[in-house]
């Protein structure tokens, strides 16, 4: 049940267990679904993946040991927009920062606005990202808290 990828060059072995803990909406699980290419031909060829194998082997560990371990010198916004492609930003965002779970949120702070009629507000999302409205003015901010 080994899988051989070549990403951006370099060679990944791994397993077709490992490549399935991406998820079934996942890109990689995809690549070794019986429905988009028989099991034999996952096993016998490389594949060949157009990516930065420097970001692919940190999300390759994570799948593999469900821990994130991301290099100083690594860019988290683009082992994100890796995670994207990869269709694994979940699996990032949960070992990063845990699951969400809306029920367990409390309020922590009340901001007040400085001026009657000066209308402040704060909404949270369910994907961890949130809203802040001030006046006339809304920004609208991800998970990874970039406007």
């Amino acid at each position: 049940d080994k899988v051989r990828l070549n990403v951006g060059g370099k060679l990944f072995v791994t397993s077709i267990t490992t490549l399935g803990n991406a998820g079934r909406g996942s890109m990689l699980s995809a690549m070794i679904d019986d429905i988009w290419q028989p099991q034999s031909r996952v096993c016998s060829e490389e594949l060949f993946i157009d990516r930065n194998p420097a970001y692919f082997s940190v999300l390759l560990d994570l799948l593999r040991t469900g821990k994130l371990h991301i290099p100083p010198t690594m860019p988290e916004k683009a082992l994100y927009r890796e995670a994207l492609y990869y269709g694994i930003l979940e699996h990032v965002r949960a070992a990063k920062w845990g699951s969400l779970d809306g029920n367990r949120l409390e309020c922590t702070a009340s901001i007040s606005g400085w001026a009657t009629g000066d209308a402040t507000a704060i909404r949270a999302s369910q994907d961890g990202g949130c809203c802040v409205a001030r006046g006339s003015m809304v920004h609208i901010y991800d998970w990874t808290m970039e406007e």
